[in-house]
């Protein structure tokens, strides 16, 4: 509003005249929006100068944040041999970020775990926010990760029945097996991680000293005739024992120690058709094959797997009976028996194992695989009658009128799942591991693996030499790796 000069001078001179025109001003809305739009359109540009510089700072931050995280995991591995710190400021330095590091890498290795923790910051110019006298934000990263085995009891549950033989399986499996056993029986880990390996075909061997502790009870020995047919002449023989598997009854099966004691020997028999230069005879494994506790050494594993042989019929509720028993902390008298230094057949450092459920500090793992289904439990009607003149103790039960017990399928697969329920008990703490080996989609056999996992990622499905993938893929998970952020 522009007043003309007359009315100037006369509001100069007229008190009431300016006071009039003064509160004409004050009314006057003339221009206010462009004052408020100014004051505004400051404010925006300032507040999304702050976003921009904000997303600036967060994208730098989660690249510092991946770069520290990549660096510990790599320096924390326990396969590599170089100093965890040069390793970290390597991961530094190609990001980059090699001024980010606020301190040296603080490094704890006590040789069965190695704890690697890294504090990095990064200054972030900013464009906008200066002008709130803010010129740089500092972009904070930590990170920590931790790699042990801590304790752990592993059961490794392989199948070596006939049928392995098919399609180069049997070596396959001993591939795997071996690799798996290197891999978790690492040096790095002595004293901490015990390997049990129970091979098994239709029965499950414990192997004649934990047969006496349990107090199986072998038949007697037998005196049979030799070439000449005849009773009492110089060709006589007594019946080899050869195996000490036991029978097991329904009771068993509801709990997950060993078997109760005083249960009687399974007869050394065959039911079907053997190849020989790849197998030895009998349901029961020879006492060669037998269960092998508590391992230390990957080169025990090695010869014990190697020299495995091939056996008739599937019994796989029973190796996964003893397979939680031998991490049933009821088992642990038996351990410290076979631990005696007469024995040997348990290292001293393990002879307090199995541990109790609860132990934090251990893990309980078990790994089965198989590449067929749960058969038939048969038995001979006449336990030690020879078959045959070379004294081999052939005693065939299939097609001939010699079958004596029989355990219908039906029974035997209800007892593996009731077996497998009580490993997957959350108050156990079991880690249940399963492979269906060359075993079709569905099958009896796919199902009864698949059901008996922990978790549907703790099951396989594998084929061929993809064994010893699956093998070394399940070690790599034992190992403990933690991400602490």
């Amino acid at each position: 509003m522009q007043i003309p000069k007359t009315q100037v001078t006369a509001i100069a001179h007229n008190p009431s005249w300016r006071a009039r025109y003064l509160r004409r001003f004050g009314r006057d809305e003339d221009g206010s929006i462009i004052i408020l739009t100014i004051l505004l359109l400051i404010t925006m540009l300032i507040l999304g100068g702050m976003a921009v510089d904000f997303m600036r700072y967060e994208a730098r931050r989660a690249t510092l944040q991946s770069v520290s995280d990549r660096a510990v995991l790599a320096a924390a591995s326990l396969n590599q041999q170089i100093d965890p710190g040069l390793i970290v400021e390597d991961y530094f330095a190609k990001a980059g970020f090699a001024d980010a590091l606020r301190d040296a890498p603080v490094v704890v290795d006590n040789g069965n775990s190695r704890s690697v923790t890294v504090r990095s910051a990064l200054d972030v110019d900013t464009f906008y926010l200066r002008l709130a006298g803010m010129d740089r934000l500092t972009a904070p990263a930590q990170a920590s990760a931790t790699e042990g085995v801590g304790k752990v009891e592993i059961a490794l549950v392989l199948d070596i029945s006939g049928s392995m033989r098919f399609s180069n399986r049997f070596a396959n499996m001993q591939a795997a097996a071996i690799a798996f056993a290197e891999e978790v029986l690492d040096p790095a880990n002595g004293g901490t991680v015990s390997l049990t390996i129970i091979p098994y075909a239709g029965a499950t061997n414990p192997g004649p000293e934990m047969f006496a502790y349990m107090g199986g009870v072998r038949y007697p020995d037998t005196l049979l005739p030799g070439d000449d047919g005849i009773l009492g002449t110089e060709d006589d023989y007594f019946f080899p024992q050869v195996s000490s598997c036991v029978e097991m009854e329904g009771s068993d099966w509801s709990t997950t120690g060993l078997p109760a004691a005083g249960r009687p020997q399974v007869p050394h028999f065959q039911t079907w058709d053997i190849a020989p230069q790849v197998m030895d005879w009998g349901w029961c494994p020879q006492d060669k094959s037998s269960i092998q506790y508590a391992l230390a050494s990957a080169a025990q594993a090695r010869t014990f797997i190697n020299n495995l042989r091939m056996h008739d019929g599937t019994g796989t509720h029973y190796a996964m009976k003893y397979a939680l028993a031998a991490l049933d902390p009821s088992s642990q008298p038996a351990f410290q028996h076979l631990s005696h230094p007469s024995r040997g057949l348990v290292p001293p450092e393990f002879a307090n194992r199995p541990a109790a459920w609860d132990d934090p500090e251990t893990k309980k793992i078990i790994v089965l695989m198989t590449d067929g289904q749960i058969t038939v439990q048969e038995r001979p009607r006449i336990p030690q009658q020879e078959r045959d003149i070379d004294r081999t103790i052939l005693q065939s039960i299939h097609g001939k009128n010699n079958r004596g017990t029989v355990i219908g399928e039906s029974t035997n697969v209800a007892r593996f799942e009731a077996i497998c329920t009580l490993a997957n008990e959350p108050a156990r703490h079991v880690d249940v591991y399963t492979v269906a080996f060359e075993v079709p989609r569905n099958s009896p056999a796919d199902r009864q693996m698949r059901g008996c996992a922990s978790d549907p990622s703790m099951f396989f499905r594998t084929s061929g030499a993809e064994l010893i993938e699956v093998f070394s893929g399940i070690a790599e998970r034992i190992t403990d790796l933690r991400l602490n952020l």
